[in-house]
């Protein structure tokens, strides 16, 4: 399964190329051969002898994203989860040795003004008071009584200020415990909320409103607006071979069932977005959903590729995703969706076979 690895904790200060240069010279030491280079990306897999034939070849990307204040963050994805699991030492040896920006905090207090000083007072001697059960008796006229000293009662010590760090633990420690417990409750109140909406037109309203959605797809050429963002399908074809990219007569050819399709993505809003192909699924006549299948990136021309990639406000964007989809499949539809994960905003567009 192709999913995110991790990601480098921080901002890394390099730039991307010498980011792409430290994360080559690692891998390769690591075993993995390299497969591609862009500037932004690096993929590389991991052959082995015992490797069964057409068993999908463990791989992984790095990715480099260039932030506004210098330097870069640095995620990795792929399908090798066990290769990655067996060097976590060297993965988190590697991880260390790369320089990070410093991150100063505003306002942060200073060595005097972080710590309290207490100004010592010398306190007078603890007073001496009459025993308050033992009153000392009055004399008798005619009597003498030999003077004997008076019962003292110590005054008890005065309150130990208490550490300005231990109180700061202490505050800490108790925000925690309490931090917890606001998430809990704020994601209870989220899940009795979503039960909420769905209480009201219940499972079948949303799905029929997603298939009333699908019947309104627009054909190939006309525009989805979806949220800030929109997707214009310009080509779609169904083919039986695919080919890689940028290898010349030495790239490999792929055969089986395939849906090719690209398109144009624009920005709408005023920052700028991630692109990637987890906004696209492929939806046939029978309800089976495809996602986008990573392990053919390869075949799709560089200038297309919309793995991670930045688009900055008012940008239009070209793309080419392929599918892989069951034998006899047929009535395609594109699924476009917002770029943001949480709106659940989708558009639909007919493929025409």
């Amino acid at each position: 399964m192709y999913g995110e690895l991790g990601a480098i904790k921080g901002i890394v200060d390099l730039s991307p190329e010498h980011a792409l240069d430290e994360a080559e010279a690692f891998l390769v030491s690591q075993g993995y051969a390299i497969l591609r280079r862009t500037s932004t990306t690096l993929t590389v897999e991991r052959r082995s002898s015992d490797e069964a034939v057409g068993e999908a070849v463990p791989n992984l990307t790095v990715v480099v994203m260039a932030q506004p204040e210098g330097g870069v963050q640095i995620k990795i994805r792929g399908n090798d989860f066990e290769g990655v699991q067996a060097r976590q030492t060297e993965w988190m040896g590697w991880s260390e040795s790369l320089p990070r920006k410093a991150e100063g905090e505003a306002g942060a207090p200073t060595d005097e003004q972080g710590s309290i000083q207490t100004p010592e007072v010398d306190l007078r001697p603890p007073p001496t008071v009459e025993s308050p059960t033992l009153p000392a008796p009055a004399p008798a006229t005619d009597v003498q009584v030999p003077p004997q000293p008076p019962p003292t009662t110590t005054a008890p010590p005065p309150p130990g200020r208490e550490s300005t760090v231990w109180r700061g633990t202490k505050l800490a420690f108790g925000g925690c415990v309490v931090l917890p417990v606001l998430l809990v409750i704020g994601f209870v109140g989220c899940l009795a909320l979503f039960a909420g909406g769905r209480g009201d037109g219940g499972s079948g309203s949303g799905e029929s409103r997603e298939r009333k959605a699908q019947q309104a797809a627009v054909d190939i050429g006309q525009p989805v607006h979806v949220g800030e963002v929109t997707w214009t399908v310009t080509n779609a074809r169904q083919v039986s071979e695919i080919r890689e990219k940028g290898f010349g007569q030495f790239g490999e050819t792929k055969r089986g069932n395939f849906v090719i399709v690209e398109f144009t993505f624009t920005n709408n809003s005023s920052e700028a977005v991630t692109l990637d192909s987890a906004s696209l699924s492929l939806i046939d006549s029978s309800g089976n959903k495809s996602e986008v299948d990573p392990d053919y990136s390869s075949y799709v021309p560089a200038n297309k590729e919309i793995f991670l990639e930045n688009v900055n406000p008012d940008v239009r964007r070209p793309g080419e995703v392929v599918f892989t989809v069951a034998s006899g499949a047929s009535g395609f539809k594109l699924q476009v969706g917002d770029t943001n994960p949480f709106s659940g905003k989708n558009g639909y567009v007919d493929l025409g076979f």
